[in-house]
């Protein structure tokens, strides 16, 4: 469609999964990869003994998205644009009108 915002960057899907969250930290974030070796040790642990993936699931879920995000860092221009709409500028990015259709600010 003409009037919806093209995507013009692939991104890398990360299973959600220990060994796939581990590989994309240990690479990216070496500092953030210890964290989440340490809390999810502590995570898988805890369930162990309380025979419940609850604890073990819930780290998944927190670090599954900050490893997306180390995966996929923003490019400059999407880091400028970042930068502007802090400072109120909203100029270029797009929101829907009230009939529903993409319109750019």
């Amino acid at each position: 469609m003409a009037d919806t915002p093209q995507m013009t960057t692939a991104t890398t899907k990360i299973e959600r999964s220990g060994p796939a969250i581990r590989a994309i930290l240990t690479a990216a974030s070496p500092a953030e990869c210890a964290q989440f070796e340490a809390e999810f040790a502590e995570a898988l642990a805890r369930g162990g003994a309380e025979f419940d993936l609850a604890p073990a699931e819930a780290v998944l879920d927190h670090w599954w998205g900050i490893a997306a995000i180390r995966a996929n860092p923003l490019s400059e221009e999407e880091q400028a644009q970042l930068a502007r709409a802090r400072a109120g500028d909203f100029t270029g990015l797009w929101k829907r009108d009230e009939a529903g259709n993409w319109v750019q600010l």
